[in-house]
C-alpha cells in the first residue's frame, strides 16, 4: 500500500512537471487537442502501469517524449486519412481563448516551417516550440547532436534568405 502511494506521488509530480510541455509536443504534431489529450494520457497510464520506469529512467522527460513522439507517429499512421476541419470552422468552435491562441501560434508556425525541408523543419519545431536543447533532440531523434546542430543552422539560413524570421533574437 505504502509502494503504491509512493508511486503515485511520484507519477503526480512528473505529471506536474511536464504535463504542459508535452502536450504541446503532442499537439503541434497531430493539430488536435483531443487526440493529443488522448496521447499524452496513455502515455502517462502506461508509464504509471510499467512502475519500473518511475524509478529506473535517467531523463524521465527525454523517455516521455519519446514515447509521445512514438504515439503519435503510429496514431498518423494508422490514422493517414485524417479529416481536417477547416480553420475558420475550429475557430468557431473554440471556446478557451488558450486553445485559440495555440491554434493561431500553431497556424503561424507551420506557415513558416512549411518552407523548409522535413528534417531542418522538425528540428526547429523541438528547439523553439518544445524549448528542448541539442542533445535531447539528438536523443529524442536517435541522430548525432552535430547532425542536428547543422540541420539547424541551415534551417536558420533558410529562414533567414526568405526574411521569415528575425534570427538575431534566437542567436
Amino acid at each position: 500500500m505504502i509502494i503504491e502511494f509512493n508511486k503515485m506521488r511520484q507519477l503526480e509530480r512528473i505529471i506536474d512537471e511536464h504535463q504542459q510541455q508535452l502536450f504541446s509536443f503532442a499537439f503541434f504534431r497531430v493539430g488536435s487537442y483531443e487526440v493529443a489529450q488522448d496521447i499524452v494520457q496513455d502515455v502517462f497510464i502506461r508509464f504509471y502501469e510499467n512502475s519500473r520506469h518511475l524509478s529506473a529512467a535517467n531523463n524521465v522527460k527525454a523517455y516521455l517524449l519519446k514515447t509521445i513522439s512514438n504515439a503519435c507517429t503510429d496514431y498518423l499512421r494508422k490514422n493517414g486519412n485524417i479529416q481536417f476541419v477547416a480553420i475558420e470552422q475550429l475557430e468557431n468552435e473554440l471556446t478557451d481563448e488558450e486553445e485559440k491562441s495555440n491554434l493561431t501560434e500553431f497556424l503561424r508556425i507551420d506557415e513558416i516551417l512549411s518552407n523548409l525541408p522535413a528534417e531542418q523543419a522538425e528540428i526547429l519545431q523541438l528547439k523553439f516550440v518544445d524549448s528542448l536543447n541539442f542533445i535531447e533532440i539528438a536523443e529524442l531523434l536517435d541522430i548525432n547532436v552535430n547532425t542536428i546542430k547543422s540541420r539547424y543552422k541551415y534551417a536558420i539560413e533558410k529562414l533567414r534568405n526568405f526574411n521569415l524570421l528575425k534570427v538575431n533574437q534566437y542567436e
